[in-house]
């Protein structure tokens, strides 16, 4: 039997410093039928002339006119000839067996989605970490999936862009990456395209290795209140996906503690998107959730005065004592 095409859809905007190991990860699948398409979104780095000089008919390099990842990954999707489709971080890499399993796990079910476990890394992935909670993969039904993913028991996780396998049919069914977001544009993506599935497949013998980087935490403010604001606006997307569970306590709880979240990212700083976020909260009925916020002084003001207080006295510090 003729194995199915993979495309492999990579954006890269200056990751001379990884895209060698991510593209090394995709080479050594033991997968073969894979194209790999990446589209650069205006490097300066040398990464695009390093990905010009590779000798891999494999490989297809386009230059997308630097509208960000969004746009590279639509870009991409619009190229691609694979049955099956994996989006790829230029930073990230993949176990050996990752597209191999993936592609099995879904080639009789192909209005599934499949997805793995994601391993957190810095520099090295033997020294990563999984951090996956148990409860996500214990469902395969769509929604119910997705509301133990944004936290309907409490507790929220993520699923990296890397670790999903999705067969091109599905995709084809929902509207491209929204390119006017600049946070959380794959988590409002992949519940579009998860809640067209028939059921999500977890593939346990396979990783997903994201790599993490560390920043700074003085965001200029005007860049966080976009961010802000592009993690209402997707979460305000996720919302409408949802049918069957729509309106369950699952489905408030979840909602109500993701607006929670942004709410308390919003405070004190950005007021409006605080007080829009926590009213969206009171909404799906509130949320008990309150932030672990750090050293002991911290603490012992939230136990005492509320999280508000102690996160308008973690900002004045920030801001005019460890300025």
């Amino acid at each position: 039997m003729a194995e199915n095409l993979v495309s492999v859809i990579i954006p890269n905007f200056n990751s001379i410093k990884f895209i060698e190991a991510t593209l090394d990860s995709v080479f050594n699948q033991t997968y073969k039928n894979i194209e790999i398409i990446i589209i650069d979104d205006g490097s300066t780095d040398g990464s695009f002339e390093y990905i010009s000089n590779l000798d891999n008919q494999n490989i297809k390099l386009l230059k997308s006119p630097g509208k960000g990842a969004c746009a590279a990954r639509n870009y991409g999707l619009r190229l691609a000839k694979g049955e099956f489709i994996q989006f790829l971080d230029a930073d990230d890499l993949f176990s050996p067996n990752k597209i191999e399993s993936q592609v099995s796990a879904l080639r009789n079910q192909p209005e599934s989605i499949a997805v793995c476990s994601t391993k957190h890394f810095y520099e090295t992935i033997d020294k990563g970490v999984i951090t996956d909670r148990e409860f996500l993969y214990t469902t395969s039904d769509t929604e119910a999936f997705l509301l133990n993913l944004y936290g309907a028991n409490g507790q929220q996780n993520m699923v990296q862009t890397s670790a999903w396998l999705t067969p091109r049919i599905l995709l084809d069914k929902v509207a491209p990456w929204d390119e006017t977001l600049s946070k959380d544009q794959d988590g409002e993506y992949f519940c579009r395209v998860v809640t067209t599935a028939k059921k999500v497949i977890y593939t346990p013998e396979t990783v997903n290795y994201y790599r993490k980087h560390i920043k700074g935490s003085n965001i200029a403010n005007q860049r966080q209140q976009i961010h802000l604001e592009s993690q209402i606006r997707a979460l305000d997307s996720k919302t409408k996906q949802f049918v069957i569970l729509k309106d369950s306590q699952a489905y408030n709880n979840a909602m109500a503690l993701q607006y929670k979240i942004i709410a308390i990212d919003a405070y004190p700083m950005h007021k409006t998107i605080y007080k829009a976020a926590i009213h969206k909260t009171d909404q799906f009925g509130g949320s008990t959730y309150e932030p672990v916020m750090g050293g002991k002084i911290i603490e012992s003001i939230k136990a005492i005065f509320g999280w508000r207080a102690a996160k308008s006295f973690s900002v004045f510090i920030h801001k005019y004592v460890t300025a």
